[in-house]
C-alpha cells in the first residue's frame, strides 16, 4: 500500500515533469516565432503574415487566372495563394525562405490534391527568374516595393500582370484596384 508521503512523492515528480515540459514547449514556440519572423527580415523580405481565404480569393479573382498560366507567389508562405491558383488550373510556383513554411505548403498542396500543379522552391525570392510568369504574386511591404518594381521591369515579359496585396508599386499604375488589391500588367 501506498503511503502519504510516496502519493505526494509522485504527484510532485508528475508536477515537476509537466512543467518541464510546458518550459520546453515555451522554449520551441519563442523559437519558431523568431525564426518566423527574422529569417524573411535578414533576405530582405517581409515577415510570414498570413493571407486570408477571402484576400486570396481577391487576389485570385483581381488577376483573372485562366488555365494553363503560370503563377509565381513571391514569399509563398502557408502555401494559400499556390493552392487558389492550381484549383483554377494554373502551375503555381512560389518561393519561400524559411523551410518549415515551405514543407507546410507542400503538404497543403497534397492535402487539397493539386500538388501535381504546385511548386515550392526553398530559397530567396530576390533571386528568383520571373521570365516565364504570367501573373506575379506578392504581399509585401514599403521598404521592398520599389525594388520589387524595379525587378519586374527588368523580368517580366510584356502583358505579364503583378498582384500586390497592400502596399501598392510605387511608379507602376494600376489597372484595376479592389480593397488593398492592387492589379498591374507590365507595358510592352
Amino acid at each position: 500500500m501506498f503511503s502519504y508521503d510516496h502519493m505526494t512523492d509522485i504527484i510532485v515528480t508528475v508536477l515537476v515533469v509537466f512543467q518541464g515540459l510546458l518550459l520546453v514547449a515555451a522554449a520551441f514556440m519563442i523559437a519558431w516565432l523568431t525564426y518566423l519572423i527574422a529569417v524573411p527580415g535578414l533576405a530582405g523580405g517581409p515577415p510570414f503574415v498570413t493571407t486570408k481565404d477571402a484576400q486570396a480569393g481577391t487576389m485570385a479573382a483581381l488577376a483573372g487566372l485562366r488555365p494553363g498560366e503560370t503563377i509565381v507567389d513571391l514569399g509563398s508562405g502557408d502555401g494559400r495563394l499556390l493552392v487558389a491558383a492550381a484549383k483554377a488550373g494554373c502551375l503555381a510556383v512560389g518561393y519561400e525562405i524559411n523551410v518549415f513554411l515551405v514543407l507546410w505548403s507542400r503538404f497543403s498542396a497534397m492535402r487539397h490534391g493539386v500538388s501535381r500543379r504546385v511548386r515550392v522552391r526553398w530559397g530567396n525570392f530576390w533571386k528568383a527568374d520571373l521570365s516565364r510568369a504570367d501573373v506575379v504574386m506578392v504581399f509585401g511591404f514599403d521598404g521592398i516595393m520599389e525594388r520589387l518594381g524595379s525587378k519586374f521591369a527588368a523580368e517580366l515579359r510584356p502583358g505579364a500582370r503583378v498582384v500586390a496585396h497592400r502596399y501598392p508599386l510605387p511608379g507602376w499604375r494600376p489597372i484595376a484596384e479592389e480593397g488593398r488589391v492592387f492589379l498591374y500588367r507590365k507595358e510592352a
